[in-house]
């Protein structure tokens, strides 16, 4: 079963809080980005259901968009909620791929701003700059897996 992205945004803000690191929306997204590029590379498939958009300042989830978009470029201070107001994250206990994943990402990038991870997504060889090359709107899990950015 695939994780929701919004969920999965609370493990990383998660880790935020507890290293006293701020995330702001762009971090956010990128952060995201390789931690799911990561996933796919290591199993083939996204840990999630929706598709990194192509937007101009890099991949985006529209879902993630949404849920924090009222932050603007401020750091996020609140956990994402589903309909019902409640906040819940992925179990890295039942996913220990995914777990390694966020946890190789966030020692590799907590310290970037959002904007060096969005110019990192903008490299050659980069999913973002392949599906943007290919005038999609869209990064497929091909693109990530070609994607040698962030490592």
């Amino acid at each position: 079963m695939k994780a929701i992205a919004t969920n999965l945004c609370n493990n990383i803000l998660e880790r935020g809080r507890h290293d006293s690191i701020r995330i702001t929306p762009m971090k956010l997204q990128k952060l995201l980005y390789y931690i799911c590029r990561d996933y796919v590379i290591e199993t083939g498939q996204m840990p999630i259901a929706e598709q990194f958009q192509v937007w101009q300042y890099g991949p985006v989830l529209e879902s993630v968009y949404g849920e924090f978009k009222d932050f603007g470029a401020r750091p996020i201070t609140s956990f994402a909620k589903n309909a019902s107001g409640r906040s819940y994250m992925v179990s890295e206990d039942k996913n220990p791929i995914l777990a390694r994943s966020i946890d190789i990402v966030w020692a590799r990038h907590k310290d970037k701003s959002g904007i060096t991870l969005s110019r990192m997504t903008h490299q050659t060889g980069s999913g973002w700059m392949t599906a943007f090359l290919d005038g999609r709107d869209t990064i497929t899990e091909e693109d990530m897996k070609n994607d040698t950015t962030g490592r």
